[in-house]
């Protein structure tokens, strides 16, 4: 959807007029289900400085039958563009260390977006994978598993829609989570050459089926380059009855 929405304002705008984006809001509201979709994008504000976007994205209706309901609604912040800084090439020790330890890192393939992802957890004391800083913390280093760059702002959009973080044994064996709103702050692009960005996360309370979810992308150098805050919804998961 951001994409959708930067390609909107450079084929209204202008191509480059607003290249980063600063802010985005996005509220589930249906369930996305397979198939043709639509995707609607209305401009709120525009200035010299920013443009604010709503982008709307809904079911493509079957012949003969109206869409009215959106499964989901982003509303983005555009800056306006600016000279680029230059970047160095990172050569990092960090990285290294991160390749060697794949062979010994569990895969997490229980999504489209996370099979898609090395994985590189450290343990805590008790052997709980990530939370090595304990409690409702932890932090997770990931890369492409087909050696693309984490190069984009959108790849920052696409980490922080990961699975929050909890301490709770077999947690996701036995409920099931549905993000109900997140919010994203870019604070930086990252660099060109970036193979791998530390997801931070840590929730202050899982109780009575509230999720509360606030994360950190860090790049190889510790630099911030975005946050993200999440609203989940949580539901045991209960085998259904035998059928006689």
């Amino acid at each position: 959807m951001l994409a959708a929405g930067q390609r909107f304002l450079d084929q209204e705008l202008g191509v480059g007029r607003y290249p980063d984006p600063v802010h985005a809001f996005v509220q589930f509201l249906h369930m996305v289900h397979p198939g043709p979709s639509i995707i609607t994008c209305t401009l709120l504000r525009v200035s010299k400085k920013q443009a604010v976007l709503q982008v709307e994205l809904a079911r493509a209706p079957k012949p003969g039958e109206d869409s009215d309901s959106y499964p989901t609604t982003t509303l983005a912040k555009k800056r306006a563009s600016r000279k680029k800084r230059g970047r160095s090439s990172l050569d990092h020790p960090l990285i290294g260390s991160l390749n060697a330890l794949l062979s010994t890192t569990p895969f997490v393939s229980s999504t489209p977006v996370t099979a898609k992802m090395n994985w590189v957890a450290p343990r805590s004391p008790q052997g709980l994978w990530g939370h090595r800083l304990g409690g409702h913390n932890r932090e997770v280093w990931l890369s492409f598993r087909d050696g693309s760059k984490l190069s984009d702002v959108l790849h920052l959009a696409y980490l922080s829609d990961l699975p929050p973080a909890t301490h709770i044994p077999d947690f996701y064996a036995k409920y099931a989570i549905s993000t109900l709103c997140l919010s994203i702050e870019f604070k930086r692009r990252p660099d060109p050459s970036t193979d791998w960005i530390m997801v931070r996360s840590n929730s202050n309370k899982v109780s009575n089926g509230r999720y509360d979810a606030a994360l950190q992308l860090l790049d190889e150098r510790g630099n911030l380059l975005a946050l993200s805050n999440h609203v989940v919804f949580t539901s045991d998961l209960k085998p259904r009855p035998a059928r006689l």
